[in-house]
């Protein structure tokens, strides 16, 4: 602030002497006397934009007048003042100095005055989109307190009654001991703290931050250095508006989307129960027809039809054993509880097991597993691969038509091991495609069939993949069926 002045009173020195030496030297040259005052006025309103100050200017106004007197009017060199003509030239150069200070001062004011709304408007705009980029409450409150210390140079503190509290390393005060005053402010959605009709003897401000949605709290300013400005008040306010829109934004945005997933909570369970009621329904009838049978006439029937029955009935054990597997599989891959253990395993291993699972359910279908001439591995859980390869071997025998054909190839590389499960029964509706592999999907094939499942198996099939960080996806072939391919790491 010292310097400051220092500097204005240079420059007022400056400017009075070399104006002076300019009218001494004026009139050495025989120029009138008003041209001389024209040279004060215009020095006067140079000190006054310098300045900036209205002060500076009228002290400049009388030392010019002394030195115009003692100078350039007769008896010159001393203060009387003979000719009745300047004394009234003298009145009208303070008057117009005055004048032109008072313009000056007040244009410069509001010059001064725009600059600082336009910058309050930048600073506002710049606050809106950032708070509409937030997204959550804690970086919406998190932003709002940098924005507003840094802006105002002072302590601040956020309290919100349902929200969590902010600290700050620098606290305006112990909410414990200020409690009271603070509850009474969000109530009544009053002004409080210094030099406030409420609870003046309080060193810091309470501004109430109070919306629609649930939001109660209240923002501390200290002032105990220097009171708060009306522009920062008003600034404060302003900030706060547009703090409270952003909270009840993501306020209604929480609510919805709690709204939301309990209604798909609540699809989710219909759908499970419907789907699991059906497909427990239809082996477990199988299993007491068969068994029955067996029972009742066991004596009656030939050998070959009891393999049959006993065949049939191992079938819908296993299908039975392969559908709860699934089932518990999707609930750990739900609660994040599924653990792989990936190791370093054979190729070929891995799909014979796969074959011997799926070979009793093949029916009039054919599986082809490709076979290399080079020993291969790949780095996975062996145990979630082969479920996932049975679960696509399943799913191609259960959608297409009847005496396809079914292959599992792969590629390895360096990186990846790339599996395809291909088939030539009929392929999938291309709308199909998109939700081939959601929760509970029952994909209709080309032909318009829908095949009986709960739509589990494809959807653990993703989930397993993208736990060994791979990608799956399905697409029509060549052959007239569809193909699935999924990648796993080679590497660790």
């Amino acid at each position: 602030m010292k310097k400051k002045n220092f500097k204005k009173v240079i420059i007022t020195i400056i400017t009075l002497s070399i104006s002076s030496l300019l009218a001494f030297g004026f009139d050495q040259f025989g120029i009138r006397k008003e041209n001389i005052m024209l040279i004060y006025i215009v020095s006067i309103m140079y000190i006054i934009l310098e300045t900036k100050s209205f002060w500076y200017g009228m002290f400049s106004t009388f030392f010019l007048v002394f030195i115009f007197n003692f100078l350039f009017t007769d008896p010159k060199y001393t203060f009387v003042i003979d000719d009745p003509n300047y004394i009234i030239s003298i009145i009208l150069f303070s008057l117009v100095s005055i004048s032109i200070g008072v313009l000056m001062t007040k244009l410069q004011n509001q010059v001064q005055s725009s600059l600082e709304n336009e910058r309050k408007i930048n600073l506002l705009y710049k606050m809106s989109k950032d708070l509409y980029n937030a997204h959550s409450i804690d970086d919406i409150i998190d932003f709002e307190k940098k924005n507003l210390s840094s802006n105002l140079s002072r302590n601040i503190r956020f309290y919100f009654k349902n929200l969590d509290l902010l600290n700050d390393d620098n606290e305006v005060s112990n909410l414990s001991e200020h409690q009271k005053e603070i509850d009474y402010s969000i109530e009544n959605n009053q002004l409080c703290g210094k030099n406030e009709p409420k609870f003046s003897d309080l060193s810091f401000k309470i501004f109430p931050v109070k919306g629609k949605h649930n939001i109660d709290g209240a923002l501390l300013v200290d002032c105990e250095t220097d009171n708060i400005t009306l522009q920062e008040k008003e600034f404060i306010q302003t900030n706060l508006a547009h703090l409270i829109t952003a909270l009840e934004r993501e306020k209604i945005y929480a609510d919805k989307e709690a709204t939301r997933i309990e209604m798909e909570k609540e699809k989710l369970k219909s759908t499970l129960l419907r789907s699991i009621s059906h497909d427990l329904r239809t082996p477990l009838t199988t299993l007491q027809t068969g068994t029955s049978f067996l029972f009742e006439s066991f004596d009656k029937i030939d050998d070959e039809t009891k393999k049959s029955l006993l065949l049939d009935i191992n079938n819908e054990t296993s299908r039975l054993n392969e559908f709860v597997e699934n089932l518990l599989k999707m609930t750990k891959i739900n609660a994040n509880l599924l653990v792989i253990n990936r190791k370093k395993e054979l190729i070929e291993d891995i799909l014979q097991d796969v074959y011997r699972r799926v070979s009793n359910r093949l029916s009039t279908h054919t599986l082809t597993i490709e076979q290399k001439k080079d020993i291969e591995y790949v780095y996975a859980d062996a145990s979630l691969l082969i479920q996932v390869l049975t679960n696509l071997v399943d799913n191609a025998i259960q959608h297409t038509v009847a005496n396809s054909n079914i292959w599992i190839k792969y590629n390895s590389s360096e990186k990846e091991t790339v599996f395809y499960v291909v088939d030539d029964g009929g392929g999938i509706e291309k709308k199909g495609l998109k939700h081939i592999f959601d929760d509970f999907s029952n994909i209709r094939n080309n032909r318009g069939d829908k095949v009986r499942g709960a739509g589990l198996g494809l959807s653990i099939c993703k989930a397993i993949v993208s736990t060994h960080k791979g990608i799956i996806k399905a697409d029509n072939n060549d052959l007239g069926g569809a193909t699935i391919e999924f990648t796993i790491s080679t590497k660790k």
